[in-house]
Parts: C-alpha cells; sequence; structure tokens
C-alpha cells in the first residue's frame, strides 16, 4: 500500500457513512480489505454512526452542536497522531457524547414509536355516546380523540405494550386501507425528540423519522403522546385537534 493509495481520514468516514465518490469506492474497499488496521477503524467508524442514529431522536440540541462540530474538525486538514488513532478517537467522542447527553439511556419516543408496526391485539374501543369527539375508556387519564367524524380516520384495534417498565397503549386507526397509530405512554414524559419543533394550537409537537417512519410526539397532561402512518401535514393537524376543546391536553 503506497503513501499516494493509502485511504485518507476523510474517505474512510464518506466509505463508513455511505457518501464516499463510486469512482473511488472500489479502491478503497480493496485497500481495507488488505489492511486489519484499516478494517478495525472502518468497524469503529461504523458503531459510532449506529449509535447516532439510534440515538438522534432524543438528543438535545446541544448535542446535535457537538456531533456537527467534530464532523468538521473531521474534513479540515490538521496534523495526525496516525490514521487509526485519529479515527478511532473522533469515533469514541461521538459515541461518548451521545451516552453522556442521555442519561440513564432510558426509553426513547423512537422505541414508543415501534409499536405501531405490531398488530392490534384487542378491539378499539368505542365513542362515547354523550362525548363524541372522545373513545373510551380513558387511558392514563387520557382519552383517546375520536378522528372519525371530522377527518375520517376510525378506531379499529387497540394493543397494550411494556416499555422499560411503563404502560404503552396503541390505538390504531384505519381509512381508505391506510393505518395510523396513536400510542400514549405511562409514567414520566419521554425525553423531547430533535430539533423539528411544530407549535399548532398552543401545542408544542415534535417531528422525527423512526426506523423509516414518519413520527409526531407531543404531550398530554404530563404523558408522551406519539403518533405515526401519515403525511407529516396531517400528522400535525390530528396530533393538534382539540375538538372544540373537548379533547383534554
Amino acid at each position: 500500500m503506497t503513501r499516494e493509495t493509502k485511504p485518507t481520514e476523510r474517505e474512510l468516514a464518506a466509505l463508513a457513512d455511505g457518501s464516499l465518490a463510486p469512482e473511488r469506492r472500489a479502491e478503497v474497499e480493496a485497500l481495507v480489505a488488505n489492511s486489519p488496521e484499516l478494517q478495525a477503524v472502518l468497524a469503529e467508524q461504523r458503531r459510532a454512526l449506529v449509535a447516532i442514529q439510534r440515538r438522534d431522536e432524543a438528543a438535545p440540541a446541544r448535542l446535535h452542536a457537538r456531533v456537527e462540530a467534530l464532523r468538521r474538525e473531521r474534513r479540515t486538514p490538521a496534523r495526525r497522531f496516525g490514521l487509526a488513532a485519529g479515527l478511532a478517537a473522533a469515533a469514541a467522542a461521538l459515541a461518548l457524547a451521545l451516552v453522556l447527553a442521555i442519561p440513564g439511556g432510558g426509553p426513547t419516543v423512537g422505541d414508543a414509536a415501534a409499536f405501531a408496526s405490531r398488530e392490534s391485539t384487542a378491539p378499539a374501543p368505542p365513542p362515547y355516546r354523550e362525548h363524541p369527539t372522545l373513545l373510551r375508556p380513558y387511558t392514563h387519564e387520557i382519552p383517546y380523540p375520536n378522528w372519525q367524524r371530522a377527518f375520517g380516520w376510525k378506531a379499529v384495534g387497540k394493543r397494550t405494550d411494556r416499555l422499560d417498565g411503563r404502560k404503552a397503549t396503541t390505538v390504531f386507526y384505519a381509512r381508505d386501507g391506510e393505518r395510523v397509530a396513536y400510542t400514549i405512554v405511562a409514567g414520566k414524559a419521554l425525553a423531547k425528540p430533535g430539533d423539528h419543533r411544530t407549535v399548532r394550537k398552543g401545542t408544542e409537537l415534535r417531528t422525527l423519522t423512526a426506523d423509516g417512519r414518519l413520527v409526531v410526539s407531543w404531550r398530554r397532561r404530563g404523558h408522551t403522546c406519539v403518533l405515526s402512518g401519515a403525511s407529516r401535514r396531517e400528522l400535525l393537524q390530528l396530533a393538534a385537534w382539540k375538538g372544540g376543546g373537548t379533547v383534554p391536553y
């Protein structure tokens, strides 16, 4: 392996996150395949990236800024202590920053959103006759909304799971062959995800992507609510809907 063809730090980082130019990718992959040292560095980079992806939705703004600063630093030419040491240190710094910024590594909104991909295990709660905008019975002292009249989404099923010891109840709604899932997590509210913040009708809504699924989360009476399965515009509309003041927030 010559000095001219040896991968740079930037190239190995780009290979790890899939952004390396196609005309250079094959050559770098071949060089890595013949070097245990570079294989170890690349593996460390990929582990750090996985950690970032799994925790990204719970990371506060200050952590996002720190991660971006590390990425810029990685792209800036500097004196090297050696390729392996430099890349491993950068990857470790990213992973460590995530661990320190999320105390306890508790459940996240992304974890709660995973219940949306499961099947219902019980019939849908019916509407209150005297309160047509609400479904019964109450869950965690909070009623689910009845969206059928206003939006055409009919409650079609329900399931109950445990999330790190907390009860998480999901109600499924269907319309025209599509399905949305609305989960309420009991206990202390989960950390607010990301920086994609929107305020609708006085309600703070947070948007993120979890496992390729668009998710909106917010809080009602101190509990975390998680909604997914439709377009961002519609998820925000449903999440902020208060039924003319009849849906308690």
